[in-house]
């Protein structure tokens, strides 16, 4: 047999085949048609074979399956600084503002305690610092002192005569009058300024035999 009547064969063949396929279809409609329900459901058509199992495509192959993808590496966080190629080093950066530090007030000089010197006795009025001895305690042979607290002006002399103590009343009277008449001191003094200022001063009265 010629490959043309091969050919010319496998045609009559497929025609048939298909002419059968369309009446088996028409013939199960007809038959679904005019069938109750329940036999619509028990009716299942034979499955129908067109042509030869020659006809029929091969079997396409199963496609490879992807190759798995390596899980990718996160590169862990760090604070050292990215440079890129050819640039300057892009540093990280902290939002959080730094703490703020209130500038320290100026240190204050210590002031230094004033330089304070007590009044002292003028040696020119020494000889007259001794009062004289009142007559009526010399007859009546009394002995004693008298202490008085006395305020010295800037000037140096007495401005005014207190009593701290004295033996007789009349000790302490014959002390006022000769501070106030003939005492004198060289002044107090505050940072070289003279200044008032109040000193106890002691006199003995003895009766020289």
């Amino acid at each position: 047999m010629s490959h043309e009547g091969f050919l010319e064969q496998r045609k009559t063949t497929n025609r048939i085949g298909l002419t059968l396929v369309i009446a088996g279809h028409a013939a199960v409609l007809t038959a679904l048609a005019l069938a109750p329900p329940e036999a619509i459901r028990r009716i299942i058509p034979p499955p129908i074979i067109v042509g030869s199992i020659d006809d029929q495509p091969p079997p396409a192959a199963p496609l490879p399956e992807p190759a798995a993808q390596p899980r990718q590496q996160v590169a862990p966080t760090t604070t050292e600084p990215i440079v890129k190629a050819g640039g300057d080093p892009v540093l990280t950066f902290d939002p959080t503002p730094p703490p703020r530090t209130e500038p320290l007030p100026p240190a204050i000089p210590a002031i230094p305690d004033p330089v304070f010197i007590t009044a002292t006795i003028d040696p020119a009025a020494m000889p007259r610092f001794q009062p004289d001895y009142p007559p009526e305690l010399i007859r009546a042979d009394i002995e004693g002192t008298a202490t008085v607290r006395v305020l010295i002006g800037v000037d140096g002399r007495v401005k005014s005569v207190e009593l701290v103590s004295a033996a007789h009343p009349g000790f302490f009277e014959a002390t006022r009058r000769q501070a106030l008449r003939y005492w004198k001191f060289k002044p107090a003094t505050r940072d070289g300024i003279a200044v008032e200022s109040w000193r106890t001063m002691t006199v003995r009265f003895n009766i020289q035999g």
